[in-house]
């Protein structure tokens, strides 16, 4: 198992919102980027350029006398002069630093290939990576030790952290309000003025996704092409509890035919349920060390926190193929796979800090129809409403953007969207929905790829290269080898 990055949150991290966005007010002008050239080593060949500067925007656009925060923003110059419009990387989260995506070697490979005949633009999204202000909070000394056991305890927990954070703002000058998705598209485009380019290509990675679709709907004349990998709509920010138990028969019927896992496992469905009513009637207690303490502590574990530990990775492939063997393990009372997910989690929680980022997500929000669906879901799916229940009930106040921001919209601009067939997170359904939105759309299926498997695949960077220099044929679809389980012993 890995940690993909380092994201600040108490209680729900959410992976992987787009809204009607809000015009510069009259007479501002995006400033220009004061760029210092660095030098950065790739992982493979010799030091390269690169720009890095800040750029200034308001903070709530929708306040008279708002003051300004910073972005951080890095430029990689194309390799030979170009009439081609630049390539803007948007990150997931919302919180993940775009600009650190350029320590992974995969993305190195991906852009310095398309550097090759086009600027890369990389952003720390406001609030994020190296953006001014950054929105961590420090949080009072507390024992939640008890977090994995119900949900009621996670949703108390949040709303204090969150009214912790408010004060911290309050005394920071901090304004949260100016801290969502519509104001993060408009600094796009203040970014796009900025850098004097009369468009800008979009590619677009989970959260990043939603946020493209804000620019579109207000600056569509703003951006050349759009690709989306891993693509969350409107109104899909907050996940529908049926997707997962789609995804876990999905993953069980894999290990049914996985002769690493099969014999131990021949159903991991059943195995999982139940675990699931054992928890139910009597929680276990893990053992896990507490990094920020540097002590070991009890953590006891119920249904719910069962629960939520699956869900937190079942749309990875990299977590998702120790499923079996934890469960496994557990009906045989050990339970060393389960304690290395709990304590992973149990320290991101306990990180000592709470973080505004998700407030962005609380104010997407979403209708009062899909807000029913997955409280009637929740009642009956196999993992509960175990992650969207904190966002739900979220503790920031009144930051909705409304049920215009969650509409759909029609759109022409060329746009291509990647999806993976194991992954939950952004499910091949979120693009159906929005096909018949977009005129010019194309839509690549990704075979046993999970929501982290798409961008780093060699297969899917071509087609990311082949549609921005505009050559055909694009591909429909890409098989990747079947996840291999891991087994128990």
């Amino acid at each position: 198992m890995k940690a993909k990055c380092r994201i600040y949150v108490l209680i729900i991290t959410l992976i992987g919102c787009f809204g009607l966005a809000h015009s510069q007010p009259a007479g501002k002008i995006a400033k220009a980027i004061a760029f210092r050239t660095l030098k950065f080593k790739p992982s493979v060949g010799d030091s390269i350029d690169y720009e890095y500067g800040f750029l200034k925007v308001p903070e709530n656009r929708k306040v008279t006398g708002t003051h300004e925060i910073e972005l951080a923003v890095l430029r990689l110059k194309a390799k030979k002069p170009t009439t081609r419009s630049p390539i803007l990387f948007l990150s997931g989260g919302p919180g993940q630093s775009g600009i650190s995506y350029i320590q992974e070697e995969y993305f190195q490979t991906l852009i310095f290939n398309l550097q090759e005949d086009h600027d890369i633009i990389l952003l720390d999204q406001r609030g994020s990576g190296r953006s001014k202000p950054g929105l961590e909070f420090p949080l009072p000394d507390a024992d939640n030790r008890n977090i994995f056991l119900d949900e009621k305890r996670a949703i108390k927990l949040h709303n204090e952290a969150a009214a912790v954070g408010l004060t911290d703002f309050k005394k920071r000058g901090i304004d949260i309000t100016g801290y969502n998705t519509i104001q993060n598209a408009e600094d796009l485009n203040d970014l796009r003025i900025a850098l004097k380019a009369e468009k800008l290509n979009l590619l677009a990675y989970s959260y990043g996704t939603h946020l493209a679709l804000a620019l579109a709907r207000e600056h569509a004349s703003s951006i050349d092409q759009m690709i989306f990998i891993g693509t969350s709509g409107p109104n899909d920010i907050h996940h529908l509890p049926f997707n997962y138990d789609k995804q876990l028969i999905r993953i069980s019927a894999l290990a049914a035919q996985d002769s690493v896992i099969n014999r131990q496992v021949p159903d991991m469905l059943a195995l999982l349920k139940s675990q699931l009513k054992k928890l139910a009637a009597k929680p276990v207690v893990i053992a896990v060390k507490d990094q920020r303490f540097k002590k070991v502590v009890q953590v006891p574990i119920s249904k719910f926190g069962l629960q939520l530990i699956l869900r937190l990775d079942v749309g990875d492939s990299n977590d998702f193929i120790y499923f079996p063997a934890m469960l496994y393990g557990m009906q045989q009372g050990d339970y060393r796979i389960l304690q290395r997910y709990v304590e992973r989690r149990y320290n991101q929680f306990n990180g000592g800090y709470g973080s505004g980022i998700s407030a962005m997500r609380q104010a997407s929000g979403a209708t009062p129809e899909r807000y029913a669906q997955i409280r009637s879901q929740g009642k009956t799916a196999i993992l509960g409403n175990s992650m969207n229940t904190p966002d739900i009930y979220g503790g920031w106040q009144n930051i909705d953007l409304g049920e215009t921001f969650r509409s759909n919209f029609k759109c022409d601009l060329p746009t291509l969207f990647v999806s993976g067939t194991l992954d939950s997170n952004t499910p091949v359904s979120n693009v159906e929905a929005l096909l018949p939105w977009f005129s010019q759309a194309r839509q690549l299926n990704v075979e046993n790829a999970g929501h982290e498997d798409m961008l780093p695949n060699a297969e899917v960077q071509k087609e990311i290269i082949r549609f921005f220099r505009k050559t055909e044929p694009i591909r429909t679809s890409i098989s990747l080898p079947r996840p291999r389980f891991v087994s128990f012993f």
